[in-house]
């Protein structure tokens, strides 16, 4: 999994971002020294496993991106034997998360997202004003082999800004303002664990129905598609799901 992946893991939304550290110890050091570092450690801990669970308790899916069904916790074990825990996984209701064996999400470009075999669900046309403005596919393999997929594209007017980084090497949060008006379209090959309504197809949503809910979900053949209204006008959202097929 890239870096850039990760920090989209924990908050692609909100576009908060948890950065890590690697600290290499070159000496020994005082039981002083070993308290402190030990007091860091568990608030470091603390943070990480209060944003997961706060992320999971806000969302379905347990993170902050809608339509992504449910999730489990899956460990990556990396060189120095540690293991990392994070929740991308996405599948129906009908499953259960000690079935999946991994899940990784991925983000692409728009070259990349035309390809994308969900992308035939996307709109046909976007709205006057609107383009491309960032995707990422989530893959999750259960233990049977079975695979659910998911494919995020944010659309957006303005544009998405070069990420800056502070003095201290943090990155620094973007502003919202230059990325302008959003909607979000979501496509799966599954169906997705949500307590809205699912539509059997597009014709049946209104613009009043929209403004109420800020999100719906429909069928169209073998996927199921959710569609997000974020800052975008419901005029605008609405015109682009009639272009969905």
């Amino acid at each position: 999994m890239r870096k850039d992946d990760f920090f989209e893991i924990l908050g692609e939304l909100d576009d908060d971002i948890v950065k890590g550290a690697k600290t290499t110890m070159k000496k020994k050091l005082n039981w002083k020294v070993w308290g402190t570092m030990a007091v860091c450690l568990c608030l470091i801990v603390a943070g990480t496993t209060a944003l997961l669970q706060q992320n999971s308790s806000t969302t379905p899916g347990g993170i902050s991106i809608p339509g992504t069904g449910s999730t489990a916790g899956i460990d990556a074990g990396n060189s120095d034997g540690m293991t990392s825990t994070y929740s991308v996984a996405v599948y129906p209701g009908t499953e259960s998360e000690e079935n999946v064996e991994s899940a990784e999400v991925v983000s692409l470009t728009e070259a990349e997202t035309l390809v994308h075999p969900l992308a035939e669900h996307l709109p046909k046309q976007l709205p006057d004003g609107f383009h491309y403005g960032r995707g990422s596919v989530y893959n999750t393999t259960m233990k049977d082999g079975t695979q659910y997929n998911m494919l995020r594209i944010e659309h957006i007017t303005g544009e998405i800004p070069e990420q800056k980084f502070a003095e201290d090497g943090g990155e620094v949060v973007p502003d919202p303002e230059q990325i302008g008006d959003t909607f979000t379209v979501c496509v799966m090959n599954y169906e997705p664990k949500t307590d809205r309504s699912i539509y059997s197809n597009q014709e049946e949503i209104t613009g009043p129905l929209l403004g109420e809910t800020g999100g719906v979900y429909f069928r169209s053949g073998d996927c199921f598609i959710g569609v997000f209204t974020e800052t975008a006008e419901l005029t605008a959202v609405l015109d682009a799901l009639r272009k969905i097929e």
